[in-house]
Order: C-alpha cells, then sequence, then structure tokens
C-alpha cells in the first residue's frame, strides 16, 4: 500500500542527530508514511520504514528532488537530519491537505530544550522580533495562519507541485525552500502554517557558525530580491542593506556638530531596543543575554552585508 507521506531526510553522511530524529519519527501518531535517508554514500540503517538512496555529492536540495521523484507518496515531507519531530508532526500537517487548495504545510522548527547554552543562544537570536521580524513564526510556535514560505527543515508539500518545478527551485543553494514555496503557488494555492505541526532544531553555535548561517541566509535574500523581488511585498527584504549603509550615514553625522545629537540619539535607542531584545530573549531560551544582544547587531549587521554581495554577486548555483 502506497503511504501518504514519505518523509525526505537529506544529509552527507550519518550526523550525531540522525538517531534521534529516527527515533522521533517511530513515535508519529500519524502512521500512514515512510522514511527516505538521502546521503552521500551508502550506509545500512534498519527499519521497515526506512530506504536509504545514496546519490554521490550533490546537494540537499537535489537529494530532495531525487527522492521525491523515487517515490509514490502523494506528499512529501521534508525535515533536516539534525532536526526531530513533535509526535504529533505528521498529523497536524497532513490534516490541512483535504483542502484541495493547500499545497504545503508546515510549522515552527524551536530551539531543542537540551542545546548547549551557545546554541541557545543562537535560537534566541532568530527568535527576536528586531532580527525575524515577520518569519519569527518559524521559530516560535505562533497562531495557525497562511503564510507565503516554509522552511525546508519542516515542510510538506505536494509531490507533484514540488516537482512540477524542481529543476527551478532546486537550482540555487542555499534559500531554495523559498524558490519551492514561491512556484508552488503561483496560481494561488495555499501554504498553511501550523504551530502544532512541530519540529525541534539543533542550532549552529555563536557566533562563528551561526553568522555563517546567517551569511548564507542573507546572500540568498539579497539575490532573491534582485531576481524576483519587483512586487512591493518584497521591499521589506530591502531593510537588511540600508540598516548596514545607515551605519555610514550615522559616522557622516557625527561629524557634523548639528546633527550629532539626533545621531547619538538614534544610535542610542537602537542599543536600548537591542539590549531589551537580548534580555528578554535571552531570558526565554535560558541563554546570556549579552550573547543574544551581541549576536542580534552581529547578525543584522552580516546579513544585511550578505544581502548586498547577494544583490551583486548573486549565489551558488547547481550542484555540478
Amino acid at each position: 500500500m502506497t503511504p501518504a507521506v514519505t518523509v525526505i531526510i537529506p544529509f552527507k553522511r550519518a550526523g550525531p542527530y540522525l538517531d534521534e530524529c529516527l527515533a522521533h519519527l517511530e513515535r508519529q501518531t500519524f502512521r500512514s508514511f515512510d522514511v527516505y535517508l538521502v546521503p552521500d554514500d551508502q550506509f545500512t540503517r534498519r527499519g521497515s520504514l526506512v530506504r536509504v538512496i545514496p546519490t554521490g555529492t550533490v546537494l540537499p536540495n537535489r537529494k530532495r528532488q531525487i527522492a521525491a521523484a523515487a517515490t509514490t507518496a502523494e506528499l512529501v515531507a521534508f525535515i533536516d537530519d539534525d532536526a526531530y519531530p513533535d509526535p504529533e508532526w505528521l498529523a497536524s500537517a497532513v490534516r490541512h491537505f483535504s483542502d484541495p487548495n493547500v499545497v504545503a504545510a508546515g510549522g515552527p522548527a524551536v530551539t531543542p530544550p537540551d542545546d548547549s547554552p551557545r546554541q541557545r543562544a543562537s535560537g534566541a537570536i532568530f527568535s527576536s522580533p528586531i532580527v525575524s521580524a515577520t518569519t519569527r513564526r518559524r521559530y516560535i510556535p505562533a497562531a495557525l495562519c497562511d503564510v507565503e514560505v516554509l522552511p525546508s527543515c519542516n515542510l510538506l508539500i505536494r509531490r507533484a507541485a514540488f516537482l512540477r518545478d524542481a529543476d527551478a527551485s532546486v537550482a540555487y543553494w542555499p534559500g531554495e525552500d523559498t524558490l519551492v514555496c514561491f512556484f508552488a503557488t503561483r496560481n494561488g494555492e495555499r501554504i498553511v502554517y501550523d504551530p502544532a505541526a512541530l519540529v525541534y532544531h539543533h542550532r549552529r553555535a555563536v557566533f562563528a557558525a551561526h553568522l555563517r548561517q546567517v551569511w548564507s541566509y542573507g546572500r540568498f535574500r539579497g539575490f532573491f530580491l534582485r531576481r524576483f523581488g519587483r512586487a512591493p511585498r518584497y521591499a521589506a527584504y530591502a531593510a537588511p542593506a540600508a540598516f548596514v549603509l545607515a551605519h555610514a550615514g550615522l559616522l557622516a553625522a557625527l561629524t557634523r556638530p548639528r546633527m550629532r545629537g539626533p545621531a547619538l540619539a538614534a544610535a542610542g535607542a537602537y542599543a536600548a531596543l537591542v539590549a531589551w531584545s537580548g534580555l528578554r530573549e535571552g531570558r526565554a531560551a535560558r541563554a546570556n543575554p549579552w550573547l543574544v544582544g551581541a549576536g542580534i547587531y552581529l547578525s543584522q549587521l552580516v546579513y544585511g552585508y550578505a544581502s548586498m554581495v547577494g544583490w551583486l554577486c548573486g549565489v551558488q548555483t547547481r550542484d555540478d
């Protein structure tokens, strides 16, 4: 019997969190699913629900395409090998596909409570509203709603819709999940965010690993804005670059006596906002508020600069 969902987990080689992910998949209350592991090289993994598809050295986006083409399930569910699902993950997301206009569904990817302090600081940074703004719901549970994009670490999508535009959406890395959703909804289809469709996603510790990830996000966002962002709704994507350019304006204002006071007041207000957010998010995540506050500023700076590089230079394309 064909399962309703195939869960696809792409990775290079088995990491420290893979067994955790598979163990939590076994606890799903929704049972009509199987699991495709998609590593670079063949390896043995026992389990009646598990199939291994070695792909050679290709990027995760291409691995998802290969696995989706190999299954016949109506839905494919993407999760990362360093994430693990809540027992109600599949059940909560699958129920939305009873509406034929729903093309994709998913929910937040929250920081696991047993992550290290520096990993929890990374999660707290992403959870800050002055970092993630309207995409904050990706990192903490929020209200049920329709959204434009869901991240590929927690995304269920109709297999036919994914494969229809797979060559176009997997042509870029990272950020292909934005393109998957962008193409899937081109005819007015819905993407549903459900806070009950929850996964836990291990973070990259601050600062180096966290900022490398922020850089990759920012560079793709700049590319996306130039390539696809002509609609007014994407104007906010230019805000990070404006933040970086504002530093030059601040320095120029400090050289002028009449502008020095307002410039210092603006800088002070921003610093107070960062401190407040660092304290609030740090406490909520049991992370050091100083690390969170510093990470908020550095993340905004790196993301903004990376978005300008992405606008000018593009991103890595293809996997060959």
